[in-house]
C-alpha cells in the first residue's frame, strides 16, 4: 500500500506506545514505490540497500540477510526489503 508522500512519519512522530509495541505488520516492498515511514527495515539478501530516509536516498552498504535494522524509511530501491509496522 503506497502512501501520499505528503502524510509520511518521522522518527518523533511515532507515540511510546507505538514505538515499543511489536511489530504488526509487514510489506514486502515494491522497488522505487513511496510507502508510509516504516518503524524498521528487514533485509532479505546481504547487500547495498538504498534506502529513503527523511526525503533522502541513502545507500547502506554491508546490510546482513536475515536481519532487522531500526531504519525509519518510506522507499527502497530494491525488493529484498520488508518494512516493518
Amino acid at each position: 500500500m503506497a502512501a501520499n508522500a505528503g502524510t509520511a512519519k518521522g522518527l518523533m512522530d511515532f507515540p511510546l506506545a507505538e514505538s515499543v509495541a511489536p511489530y504488526i505488520k509487514a510489506v514486502q516492498v515494491v522497488a522505487n514505490t513511496d510507502y508510509e515511514a516504516c518503524r524498521a527495515v528487514f533485509s532479505k539478501t546481504a547487500a547495498a540497500h538504498v534506502l529513503t530516509v527523511n526525503g533522502s536516498a541513502i545507500t547502506f552498504t554491508g546490510m546482513t540477510a536475515g536481519t532487522v535494522y531500526p531504519i525509519s524509511a518510506t522507499k527502497c530501491t530494491s525488493t529484498n526489503v520488508i518494512f516493518l509496522y
